[in-house]
């Protein structure tokens, strides 16, 4: 029998899960939270998360906690432990693109020829991604969100459901993206951008 960790239980914890649980695993659930009485899993603190001889780890962490998700597996990494991917067995990847560890894909994503998806990130159900793009470190990408061609997203970047971005587009670092925007130029770091025609809040966008 396998057996895995995942560090946070919580919505997104729980969705992942029910992708694994496909299978016949034990499941150590790293969360101060969480309690279980299902016999194929065991809760744990987070803090002792450490201790586990597991050897697969799943950072399970949302939109709302993407640097704290690079802290965690910048420890995981120093530590030799395993993070693996998980692609859905629904989505197309191309043999051309390049998947780094800890990415989630979730169902019926269409990742082209060429595109690069760095440490961490979590593509949502349906997303397109279209050649030659790149997608930074620890981003969060929701569903039916299309990428275009040769767009270059900076790491720790939300982009709502049904964001289209052009061809071209360079995204910087820590930029929020509302639902339903429609990215035609490029957006500096540490921005948050919504609408169609696209404007620049004074005010960043909070996620709830």
């Amino acid at each position: 029998m396998k057996e895995i960790s995942i560090i946070g239980f919580g919505d997104l914890g729980e969705q992942f899960y029910s992708f694994l649980n496909e299978e016949n695993l034990v499941l150590n659930v790293f969360d101060d939270v969480y309690q279980s009485n299902q016999e194929n899993i065991k809760a744990n603190s987070f803090n002792q998360y450490l201790e586990t001889n597991s050897n697969n780890f799943y950072v399970a962490l949302g939109y709302k906690h993407l640097k704290i998700k690079q802290d965690i597996l910048n420890k995981l990494q120093e530590l030799n432990k395993k993070t693996p991917n998980f692609i859905h067995k629904t989505s197309f990847i191309n043999k051309t693109a390049v998947v780094e560890n800890a990415v989630f894909i979730y169902p019926m994503c269409n990742i082209d020829k060429n595109v690069l998806i760095e440490n961490g990130s979590l593509i949502n159900n349906s997303v397109t991604i279209s050649h030659d793009s790149k997608v930074g470190k620890c981003c969060y990408i929701s569903p039916g969100v299309i990428v275009s061609g040769n767009v270059n997203i900076g790491n720790f970047t939300f982009i709502g459901s049904g964001v289209v971005i052009s061809n071209g587009i360079k995204i910087g670092k820590n930029v929020v993206i509302g639902v339903g925007t429609v990215v035609t130029k490029d957006i500096p770091d540490n921005c948050s951008v919504i609408g169609n025609p696209m404007k620049f809040l004074k005010q960043p966008l909070i996620l709830k």
